[in-house]
C-alpha cells in the first residue's frame, strides 16, 4: 500500500474511532489514550494525524455537520409540511448522535481553548440552526410575531433532550415515532390546548 493510502486509511480509522468514543462516552471522558488504543495506534501516531484532543473533535463534529446539512437541506427541498420536515430532520439527527446534540456541543465547548471554542460554536451555527433557520423561515404556517426563525430552531434542538432520555430505549420503531411526533406537536404547538 502507498504511504499516502496508509496515511488516509490511518486517518479515517482514527476519526471513526474518536467519533464513536466521544458519541458514547463523552467529549470529556475520552482521552487521546483511549482514542489511540481503541484505533491500535500509539499516541504519537494520533498526534501525527491530529495535534490535540480538541482539532480531532471539531473535525469529527465539521464531519456529522456536513453530513447532517446536507440531509436537512434534501428534507427542505421536499416542500411538505413544517412538522414532517421536522420529524424528518430529528430522525437524521437521531441516527448520528446518541446523546441531546445542544447539551454535548456546549458541555464538550466548556473543556476547550477559547478559539476551538469558537470553531466549535460555528458548526453548531452553520451546520445545524442555519438548515434549520430554512426550514422555519419557508413554513407555509407562520411563526409566533415574537419568535424569530433562529429562536425557533434553537428551541428545537433544545427541546430533542427529551427525545435523547429516552428513544433509545425504545424497542419498536412505532414507539419511537409516535415519541418524535409527540414532541413535534409540542414544539409547534405548545402544551396547551
Amino acid at each position: 500500500m502507498k504511504k499516502e493510502s496508509v496515511f488516509e486509511v490511518t486517518h479515517q480509522s482514527i476519526l471513526e474511532t474518536a467519533k464513536d468514543l466521544f458519541l458514547t462516552n463523552g467529549y470529556k471522558n475520552t482521552s487521546t489514550r483511549d482514542i489511540a488504543k481503541a484505533a491500535n495506534i500509539t499516541q504519537p501516531a494520533l498526534y501525527y494525524h491530529f495535534s490535540n484532543k480538541e482539532i480531532l473533535f471539531i473535525e469529527i463534529n465539521k464531519q456529522i455537520g456536513i453530513q447532517l446539512k446536507s440531509a436537512i437541506e434534501q428534507i427542505h427541498e421536499e416542500q411538505d409540511t413544517i412538522e414532517n420536515q421536522l420529524i424528518k430532520c430529528t430522525n437524521a439527527l437521531l441516527t448520528v448522535y446518541h446523546r441531546d446534540i445542544f447539551s454535548f456541543i456546549h458541555q464538550s465547548a466548556a473543556e476547550m481553548e477559547q478559539a476551538n471554542k469558537q470553531q466549535l460554536f460555528y458548526i453548531l451555527n452553520d451546520y445545524y440552526l442555519v438548515p434549520l433557520q430554512t426550514i422555519f423561515e419557508s413554513s407555509q404556517e407562520p411563526l409566533n410575531s415574537s419568535v424569530s426563525s433562529k429562536k425557533a430552531a434553537q428551541f428545537y434542538l433544545m427541546s430533542l433532550s427529551l427525545l435523547f432520555s429516552t428513544i433509545h430505549q425504545l424497542s419498536t420503531e412505532k414507539e419511537r415515532s409516535a415519541q418524535i411526533s409527540e414532541l413535534m406537536d409540542m414544539v409547534l404547538h405548545g402544551v396547551l390546548s
